[in-house]
């Protein structure tokens, strides 16, 4: 009997594991595909191609700024899919699909005037195609962007019966200022924001950014419009703190190039200086050209320049992301 019911006890332990593991085997399976009923062919920001299937995302950028939508696609079924294609509307509301780059940009080029279509054809088991949307905003403001997936799969070779789905995603474009601004980097592509024109020319503090090409696929941004957060002890500090850089890492080489110019109203009778702070540390920069090379130094002023109106502008190199102050 003991032996009887010890059986029936591993035997009912060994279904419990064969439900769990088909459990757990059945919620890795759905997340990697999507969840509209196809369940054949994931489209969504994931590079592993697991989260989020039939989701747009985008990088931050605002009015005038470029957004940039990585799209990771791939047939996670046991089978071909035939005849593959996906079609996204290329203008919504103020925002446009400019570009599409990356490894799979080919089977997208060239661009409709209304639409952009990206026919891969037929797809074989665990075939992946990734590309990038770049997108121009010319507003502020939510613009939704969708895509509709066809495909037909290898039991339906006369197209019958085609397999449809969407993707989709909303983009927020913020409002432009004197004092922030954000936008794409496409690669190979050298930049320099200037969010300081126009109306922002009476600003009392202007800064931009300038981004060597070889800052890869990422967000460059600048905002000085934050609170002073600290002063170096013994000094007194003016203007507001600027904040620059580059997403997605610390290291931008050869260097990024800062200007920021401050009113001689805002300057006074100091003689002015820039604090850097990195790392909960700071530097102090000398108010004059010296030394500079891809790390801030205290000498690491490549420019140092009195202007007509009496203004002072600061040019400086750094290959990393901080923020700023000026320091009297």
């Amino acid at each position: 009997m003991r032996a009887t019911s010890m059986r029936k006890l591993i035997g009912t332990a060994a279904a419990l594991m064969l439900v769990g593991a088909t459990l757990l085997t059945t919620g890795s399976a759905l997340a990697a595909k999507p969840t509209d009923g196809t369940r054949h062919l994931y489209v969504g920001p994931d590079s592993n191609y697991k989260l989020n299937p039939g989701l747009l995302t985008f990088t931050p950028v605002s009015a005038g700024g470029q957004s940039a939508s990585n799209v990771y696609v791939k047939n996670v079924d046991n089978q071909t899919l035939t005849h593959v294609v996906i079609t996204f509307a290329r203008t919504q509301g103020g925002a446009t699909i400019s570009q599409v780059y990356g490894t799979a940009s080919s089977y997208c080029l060239p661009l409709g005037d209304t639409t952009v279509t990206c026919d891969f054809g037929n797809l074989l088991a665990g075939t992946t195609r990734d590309f990038t949307l770049l997108i121009d905003a010319s507003i502020a403001g939510t613009f939704t962007f969708s895509g509709t997936v066809i495909f037909n799969e290898s039991t339906n070779p006369n197209g019958g019966n085609p397999q449809i789905s969407t993707v989709s995603g909303t983009l927020a474009v913020g409002e432009t200022s004197c004092d922030s601004f954000a936008t794409f980097l496409p690669p190979g592509i050298a930049k320099t924001l200037t969010p300081d024109t126009g109306d922002c020319a009476s600003d009392p503090q202007r800064s931009g950014l300038g981004v060597p090409a070889n800052a890869n696929g990422n967000v460059i941004f600048i905002n000085d419009a934050n609170d002073p957060t600290s002063c170096p002890a013994g000094y007194s500090c003016f203007g507001k703190e600027v904040v620059a850089g580059v997403n997605g890492g610390d290291t931008i080489l050869p260097y990024l190039t800062w200007y920021i110019t401050y009113s001689a109203d805002t300057i006074g009778n100091r003689n002015p200086k820039l604090v850097a702070f990195a790392h909960d540390s700071y530097i102090i920069l000398a108010g004059k050209k010296g030394a500079c090379g891809a790390v801030f130094t205290k000498d690491c002023i490549a420019g140092y320049t009195v202007n007509a109106d009496g203004s002072v502008t600061f040019e400086i190199h750094t290959a990393t992301n901080t923020s700023m102050r000026g320091l009297g």
